[in-house]
């Protein structure tokens, strides 16, 4: 079982943060947006070896990170009110 490396997970976070900014409420600054793209691809991975799935390929690394920053960028949005 082949894990993906942590530039690879880092530039697809950077795209999925650009994804995940058009989904999440708020519209958070395109910074927030890519940092939680990274984040969230290094959670969308993590969660998915807790969970016994496996991340093999550029799709499911896409969803996860994708999944991740939603997460991520919502969890900010109850934390940050403007």
């Amino acid at each position: 079982m082949m894990t993906p490396g942590l530039f690879i997970v880092a530039v697809i976070g950077l795209l999925a943060g650009a994804v995940a900014r058009r989904m999440s409420p708020g519209q958070p600054s395109r910074f927030a947006a890519l940092i939680a793209g990274c984040g969230g691809g290094v959670l969308g991975i993590a969660g998915s070896h807790a969970i016994g799935l496996p991340i093999q390929g550029a799709g499911p690394l896409i969803l996860a990170a994708v999944v991740g920053a939603v997460i991520l960028l919502g969890l900010r949005a109850l934390i940050v009110r403007r």
